[in-house]
């Protein structure tokens, strides 16, 4: 039996899905869920959302902080990241979503970040990974290639 695609989403969206419930996520816990899609994190990765979700700015008391971390770990695999040599991200926050991306072969990583987007043309054609907003999760799970190959040409434009 083939594995699942597998996505990377930064924290950003993981908020979007566990918090603010963007429509645009609408089906990809239960894809998850069901086995269909594979959500890919290392520790860096929960123990960012776990940070991010205390944000004052959030408005989540502790109990519903705790609860999205639950969601998220119940959600998602995780992996163990090796050290590896990636074309370098300005935040090093955003490098480790790189990194995860590449040591689980997803499909995609999903982000709002404009430095994470700008470089989806070099991370499409040196490692067959597409970056792209979460808005576009069925698009890079239905055509990883066609994805990556118009990630590319927008970020040629």
């Amino acid at each position: 039996m083939r594995a699942p695609p597998t996505l990377v989403l930064d924290t950003n969206a993981w908020l979007d899905l566990l918090v603010f419930r963007d429509p645009s996520l609408n089906g990809l816990t239960d894809d998850v869920r069901t086995g269909r899609v594979r959500i890919a994190v290392d520790a860096r990765a929960l123990d960012e959302l776990s940070r991010v979700l205390g944000y004052d700015a959030l408005a989540l008391d502790g109990e519903a902080a705790a609860a999205h971390l639950a969601v998220a770990r119940s959600l998602a695999t995780t992996i163990d990241v090796p050290a590896m040599r990636l074309p370098r991200c300005r935040d090093p926050d955003d490098q480790a979503f790189l990194e995860i991306a590449v040591a689980a072969r997803a499909r995609a990583l999903l982000t709002r970040d404009a430095e994470l987007l700008r470089m989806a043309g070099r991370m499409a054609r040196e490692h067959g990974l597409a970056i792209v907003p979460p808005s576009a999760w069925r698009d890079a799970l239905a055509a990883p290639k066609s994805v990556a190959r118009a990630t590319d040409q927008m970020s040629k434009r």
